[in-house]
Parts: C-alpha cells; sequence; structure tokens
C-alpha cells in the first residue's frame, strides 16, 4: 500500500468515525427526551453525565471503525460488481450483526463505569430489548445514509459533490486545468473481434481496474464517452510527483498485471494511449434533470488532438509542452521532442513531446 493510499484511508476512516460519534450523540438527545425504557437486569441507567459522554464517545469510535471497515470491504471490485441493491443488501445484513457487537461493547464499558459484574441475562434482556431495535434501526439508517452519500459521489467522482452541493460552479468561472484523454488502442478492431456484448464487458473490466489508479493520483472524471475516459486535475494536484504523467504509467502496469484475466476472457490484453494538455477552462454547473459540472475551452480539444497523433508516432503518452515545461524534475521519466503539429481544428502549431517511464 503507498503513502498516498494510506493517508487517504486514514482520512476515510477520520471522516467515519467523526459521523458516527455524532449519529450516536444525536441517538443519546433523542432517547434521553424519548420514552425511557428500564430493565430488570441491566445497568443502562442512572450514569453520571461525564459516564454518558464517554459510553457515547467510545460507541461512536467503534460504530466508525467498524462501518469504515464494511465500507472498504464493499469498495472492493467483486462488490462493485453488483447491483446497488445487493450492495445495499449486504451492509444491513452486516449491520444488524455489527449493533449487537457495538451495543455489547456499550454495555461492558457501562458495567465498567459503575462497578456492575454484567450477566448473561442483562446481555440477552438488552440485546432483544425495544431499544436494540430501536438503535439497530437508527444505526442501520445512518449507515444507508452514508452508503447513499458514498455511491453519489462516487457517481459524481471524487470532490464533486461537495462541489455542487456549495454551489461553486453555478456560476461560470475560470479555472487553470490539466486534462487527459485516455483512449483503448485498435478499439474498432478489437470491437468486431469480441462483438459488442463482450466489446463492452472489456470496457467495463478496464474502467474498472482505472479505479484504484484515480484514487491513488487525485484525479477527477470528467467523463466516460465509449472506450475512452476524460480525466483532469486541478494544476496543483496534477503536478504533484507528476500525478498526471504517473497516473497512465500506473495504469498501464495495473493492466498489465491483469493480463492473464485479459487474456483468458478476452484473448488480448488491453493498451491504452493517451494525450495531455493544461490552459484555462470555463468550469459551471449545466443542465437541470442530470445535472453535472462541464468545462468548456479550447484546452479539452488539443488535449484530444494530441491523443490522436499517438498512433502517427508510435507514442503511447504525448503530452503538450506548455504541460511539459511545468513537470517536475524526475528520474523516473523520460521524454522526446516531437516538434510542431498542426493540429486538426487549429490554426496555430503545438509542440508535442513522448513521454516514456524508465
Amino acid at each position: 500500500m503507498t503513502l498516498d493510499k494510506f493517508k487517504s484511508q486514514l482520512f476515510l476512516f477520520a471522516q467515519f468515525i467523526l459521523v458516527w460519534i455524532i449519529a450516536t450523540f444525536f441517538f443519546s438527545f433523542l432517547r434521553n427526551y424519548g420514552v425511557e425504557e428500564r430493565f430488570n437486569q441491566s445497568p443502562v441507567r442512572d450514569l453520571d453525565p461525564s459516564q454518558g459522554l464517554s459510553v457515547n464517545f467510545v460507541v461512536g469510535i467503534v460504530a466508525g471503525i467498524t462501518y469504515g471497515i464494511l465500507e472498504l470491504l464493499f469498495d472492493r471490485p467483486y462488490f462493485q460488481k453488483n447491483s446497488y441493491g445487493r450492495i445495499i443488501l449486504g451492509k444491513i445484513l452486516l449491520s444488524l450483526i455489527s449493533v449487537k457487537v457495538i451495543m455489547a461493547i456499550a454495555l461492558t464499558l457501562i458495567g465498567t463505569f459503575k462497578g456492575v459484574y454484567l450477566t448473561h441475562e442483562a446481555y440477552v434482556e438488552t440485546l432483544t430489548s425495544k431499544t436494540y431495535w430501536v438503535l439497530a434501526v437508527y444505526f442501520i439508517f445512518i449507515a444507508g445514509l452514508i452508503s447513499f452519500v458514498r455511491m453519489v459521489s462516487n457517481k459524481f467522482g471524487p470532490g464533486i459533490l461537495w462541489k455542487m452541493f456549495i454551489g461553486k460552479y453555478r456560476n461560470p468561472r475560470e479555472e487553470q486545468r490539466i486534462f487527459m484523454f485516455l483512449d483503448l488502442k485498435s478499439s474498432t478492431t478489437i470491437a468486431e473481434k469480441l462483438g459488442h456484448v463482450k466489446f463492452s464487458n472489456l470496457i467495463q473490466d478496464c474502467f474498472a481496474d482505472l479505479t484504484p489508479v484515480i484514487i491513488d493520483h487525485k484525479v477527477e472524471v470528467y467523463q466516460y464517452v465509449g472506450d475512452e475516459a476524460v480525466l483532469c486535475w486541478p494544476v496543483e494536484a496534477g503536478m504533484e510527483n507528476n500525478n498526471c504523467i504517473h497516473c497512465f504509467f500506473d495504469y498501464k502496469k495495473e493492466l498489465a498485471s491483469k493480463a492473464a484475466y485479459y487474456q483468458r476472457e478476452y484473448g488480448l490484453t488491453p493498451f491504452f494511449k493517451a494525450g495531455v494538455h493544461m490552459g484555462k477552462v470555463i468550469v459551471a454547473e449545466v443542465g437541470l434533470i442530470k445535472r453535472e459540472i462541464a468545462y468548456h475551452g479550447d484546452v479539452l480539444n488539443t488535449a484530444a488532438r494530441i491523443q490522436s497523433r499517438c498512433n502517427h508516432f508510435n507514442q503511447p503518452l504525448i503530452v503538450s509542452e506548455t504541460l511539459f515545461k511545468q513537470l517536475r524534475p524526475d528520474p523516473d521519466i523520460t521524454s522526446q521532442e516531437l516538434g510542431e503539429e498542426l493540429l486538426r481544428g487549429k490554426e496555430k502549431g503545438v509542440n508535442i513531446y513522448g513521454i516514456s517511464k524508465v
């Protein structure tokens, strides 16, 4: 696991823990002002306020870690290939088990605070009580809400949902962006060989394998168009560790590691080519139904045209001179100047460079 991926997962767990601490305190608030339920055997009552806060805090941490593990489990490619309905159902079933574990931990903690030994009967009474079922329904609702928000966030891409929520692009604004047009090589030939259905399966698998690379290199996915993915970065994120370059080569490495699978399923190993350019674009929310963030500007056209020259120069990755001059010094990559190209649809030539990894 890379350091960036570890930091990303650590941040995710921190978010889950914070959400569940808040949710636990909110549940405690609702119960304290609701119908009080007392038990013959259970010590769930008359806690000192500071002890009650400690219980809520610990339960929130345990719940956050537990559901964080569940979310990471269901983020694995095997589960992500299932329908949303099956994923949610699986989470609900595991949540029911998790709630019992979390309540048992809470009871043990309460017993410790009160200096009371909890008998088996006390556990059974509490874990079959109305409080348990209220808590179970509440936790499942919160878990479902978190899952729904994450699914919507994944639908739009990392960070996009929050930007839409705060209305960052309600009014068009100018930004500096890096764009990569990533395209399957020899796609027409492959489609004719495999047929439309199997070719679609191939594209699904290819873009599924792109996912970990997207996360590791802070990529924002603008669009999937047929067998092409349009990726972008804010300039700072794209230039950090030369993410906009290593993203391509790490994806190439990821596909190579799955070569046996692709050969078995499709009789080939997919190979992608890419063109990268940077510059000013206008960013704006468009549409009322199927609203999305759109980018307008010549940068996208130029990046697409650069990608179209990969076959001509027999280069897997070509970048514009504008981007090339901004790259950080990197001993792992080499470059080859390909000269000035008058790209289709443009009146002025663009200097381009082929990029390879050592």
